[in-house]
């Protein structure tokens, strides 16, 4: 299998349908209920290949807590290290964890630290633990609704990139440092704590976070979990000019990259989902809404195309 998220075709067949009651598509969190209480857990996982990588894990578990309803309680943090990982390169991977779980407003709160000679390096696995009292689920989305998302995509993959040595020198060969000023520490837009809880009040139907696979997986999440097609323009889907530019550099998809930090809402009524954003200072755009078939319809002003499996 090719490196990355294991596609869905197979996540279904080899994962899903072998377990039963439980995961899904387009469900990202576990709800386990418990005394009368919605206990939630989320996990994620972040490999030693970039310092930011272990911080991003916190972020995407964290994110799948707030996108299910929740708030979040605590998390945990598993280091499964290589035989040549350093006591300075863990209390590093332990700062970092730290800071990112402050950003979070939460608390490194237990986990596990082991070595083994089958690791290179070190991978570290994030669990956030929360609860809800309502949790939110794609099986909920109607025909009709709007899809709303926020911020900008590709913030982790620029993140990731401008925080990456060899990437970050071949950019600046082309690229003044000063063009990227503005988004240096766009590492620090990764939490979608803020627009959830607003959308959740507001009473958005379902909220996925846009992480690994990009918009166009998300998408294929949403629609592949509530059972509707969409129709998106994709003129709408909002990309920072820098994450544009770094895309095009690196010959990456813009669509397929990596981006926590972006919610993806159903709702209602995505205009005033939007105006209530705009008004805690959070950008967000209506980019679509789902239909009553199964067809995933991109609109590029007069052309039309139909959304891949992920």
């Amino acid at each position: 299998m090719q490196e990355g998220k294991v596609p869905g075709n197979i996540l279904k067949r080899s994962v899903i349908n072998l377990i039963g009651r439980g995961p899904g598509i387009g469900v990202d969190c576990a709800d386990m209920p418990a005394a009368g209480a919605r206990v939630l857990s989320a996990t994620a996982v972040g490999l030693s290949k970039n310092a930011i990588m272990p911080g991003i894990a916190v972020y995407k578990a964290a994110n799948n807590i707030w996108a299910a309803g929740g708030e979040l309680c605590g998390i945990e943090a598993a280091f499964l290290l290589g035989t040549d990982f350093t006591e300075p390169e863990l209390k590093a991977l332990t700062r970092s964890v730290s800071a990112a779980c402050k950003s979070c407003e939460t608390s490194l709160v237990g986990g596990h630290t082991e070595v083994s000679g089958s690791v290179n390096g070190a991978c570290v696995t994030v669990t956030a633990v929360g609860g809800a009292d309502r949790v939110m689920s794609v099986k909920n989305i109607k025909p009709g609704d709007d899809i709303v998302v926020t911020k900008w995509l590709g913030l982790e993959e620029t993140a990731v990139i401008l925080s990456d040595g060899g990437q970050r020198e071949r950019l600046f060969e082309r690229y003044s440092a000063r063009y990227f000023e503005q988004i240096e520490n766009c590492g620090e837009w990764l939490t979608v704590r803020d627009e959830a809880r607003i959308a959740a009040k507001f009473g958005a139907t379902a909220m996925h976070d846009v992480s690994d696979g990009g918009i166009y997986g998300a998408l294929w999440d949403f629609a592949e979990g509530s059972g509707h097609g969409f129709e998106i323009d994709l003129r709408n889907i909002p990309f920072r000019q820098e994450t544009v530019e770094i895309s095009t550099f690196f010959g990456i998809d813009a669509y397929r990259m990596k981006s926590s930090g972006s919610l993806l809402i159903a709702c209602a009524d995505g205009r005033e989902l939007v105006s209530k954003l705009s008004e805690a200072g959070i950008p967000s755009c209506v980019i679509g809404r789902f239909t009553d078939n199964n067809d995933k319809i991109i609109r590029n002003e007069d052309e039309i195309s139909y959304l891949g499996r992920k």
